[in-house]
C-alpha cells in the first residue's frame, strides 16, 4: 500500500506538471527576451510556480492520507472485539 500511495502522488503530481508547464515555457521565454513586460512575466513566473508547487503538495497529501485510510481499512480486524484477551496470561512474570 505504501508504495501505489506513492505512484499514485508520483503520478498526480506528474498530471499537475504536465498541465502546467507549458504555460511556464511561455513564461520563461518572455521574461529571458528582454521586452517591456518582461518583469511582468517573470512575476507571474514566480506565482504560477508557487501554485504548481502548492497543487503539487496537495496531491501528494492527500494520497498520503488515502495510504493511510487504506491501511487502517485493510489491517483492522474483521468481527467484534472480544473483551478478554487473546492471551489471557502474562507474558513477563
Amino acid at each position: 500500500m505504501g508504495a501505489a500511495s506513492v505512484i499514485r502522488a508520483g503520478v498526480g503530481c506528474a498530471e499537475v506538471w504536465a498541465e502546467r508547464a507549458p504555460s511556464l515555457m511561455k513564461l520563461v521565454s518572455e521574461s529571458r527576451e528582454g521586452r517591456t513586460g518582461a518583469g511582468k512575466a517573470q512575476g507571474q513566473f514566480r506565482d504560477e510556480l508557487l501554485a504548481m508547487a502548492r497543487d503539487s503538495s496537495e496531491v501528494a497529501l492527500r494520497e498520503l492520507r488515502r495510504g493511510l485510510e487504506d491501511l487502517d481499512t485493510f489491517t483492522r480486524p474483521d468481527g467484534d472485539h472480544a473483551d478478554e484477551p487473546t492471551r489471557p496470561y502474562k507474558a513477563k512474570r
